[in-house]
């Protein structure tokens, strides 16, 4: 009898939803395999391993009910700030920041977690406060208190693109919840404020070096400018049509350090030039346009801000992302989803897509 329900909910899975998940893994696939063809370490096999327990978590997670997570939102935002706060004891520090809980041969990183579960809580706590119309700044500034742990814990660590994405999901669930508009331009001139001071006091000094860079590379192209100057010339010499597979240049003679992670779409540019970096884009534009379609056929309101938070967080990675590649945003240490190597990562991609699946699999039930 048990079987019989899985296989039903299974039967409801999106196929187009699926296909279109592992067409992006398998261009990833390849694209670490070249890039890490000259390294040691078997990076290559590493991420086919973190592929097979993503797919049992993706698969886990769509079969679960979402509406789950509303009913026990109160023990979720518990156990996040709990999560993040064991980071600060028991963490490791790795280029500068203390992001990491060691497990033996595994290292995970709590805040990249964090989201999805703040995304749960918040919908929930705006359902709950705000059913019908959010108005005021008392109650954009009650609101805010929700998120600030999660927010500050984050910061501190210090992890500067996943804290930017903490208030990007924010702003869009406040935004679908009808925040006022004299509220939004309150908001944006506060974070237009901000900058400067953060900048000031709040910024590590790799954070500012960051900066400075993004605004002059050639500040300090053999240092903190590095990457991106490689990057760029990755990009350039890739033209319309690309090098090719396994040609690309400034990975393997290791001028980019992060050819695997954070600057992978260098390599795949690299390789494919502009028209494969226009179907890669676009293969991100259709998978977003799925996220949001499962969101706005969804009349369960908890669903339907679920599904927006996690079209929030691929935008904001994709975007940032290739910006950073290509040398119009600073280098923040977001990975390109799906696609960039790392186990946290892939299995995060894995998790937000399947409670997306989820919502489209149960949003009729009762």
């Amino acid at each position: 009898m048990q079987n019989n329900i899985y296989l039903k909910k299974i039967s409801k899975f999106s196929v187009f939803f699926v296909v279109n998940i592992l067409l992006l893994f398998i261009i990833s696939l390849s694209t670490i395999y070249s890039a890490t063809i000259t390294k040691s370490e078997p990076f290559f096999i590493k991420e086919i391993i973190w592929f097979i327990i993503s797919v049992f978590v993706f698969v886990g997670v769509s079969l679960v009910d979402y509406r789950k997570y509303y009913k026990y939102s109160t023990a979720i935002y518990i156990f996040n700030i709990l999560m993040l706060l064991s980071v600060l004891v028991i963490g490791t520090s790795r280029l500068g920041a203390k992001r990491w809980i060691d497990l033996g041969p595994l290292a995970l990183q709590p805040s990249e977690f964090s989201k999805l579960l703040l995304i749960f809580t918040f919908s929930a706590y705006l359902i709950n406060n705000y059913s019908d119309k959010y108005t005021g700044f008392k109650a954009m500034f009650m609101s805010f208190l929700h998120i600030f742990p999660i927010f500050f814990l984050i910061a501190i660590e210090p992890d500067l693109g996943t804290s930017l994405v903490i208030i990007l999901i924010y702003g869009m669930l406040l935004f679908l919840n009808k925040l006022e508009w004299k509220c939004i331009a309150t908001v944006f001139i506060s974070i237009a404020a901000f900058i400067p001071i953060s900048y000031k006091f709040l910024l590590k000094a790799y954070q500012k070096d960051r900066i400075d860079t993004f605004l002059n590379p050639e500040l300090d192209a053999l240092g903190t400018g590095w990457n991106i100057t490689q990057s760029k010339i990755a990009i350039g010499s890739g033209k319309i049509f690309g090098k090719g597979f396994l040609n690309n240049t400034q990975g393997k003679l290791k001028y980019l350090p992060e050819s695997h992670t954070d600057f992978i779409g260098s390599v795949f540019l690299e390789e494919r030039g502009f028209l494969g970096g226009s179907m890669l884009l676009l293969i991100y534009i259709v998978l977003l346009a799925q996220i949001i379609y499962i969101a706005d056929t969804t009349e369960d309101k908890f669903g339907k801000y679920v599904c927006y938070g996690v079209a929030t967080i691929f935008f904001f990675h994709i975007f940032v992302n290739m910006g950073m590649i290509m040398g119009i945003m600073p280098v923040t240490g977001l990975p390109l989803l799906l696609m960039s190597y790392g186990g946290s990562s892939l299995v995060f991609s894995f998790l937000i897509l399947g409670v997306v699946q989820s919502v489209k699999i149960h949003r009729g039930n009762k």
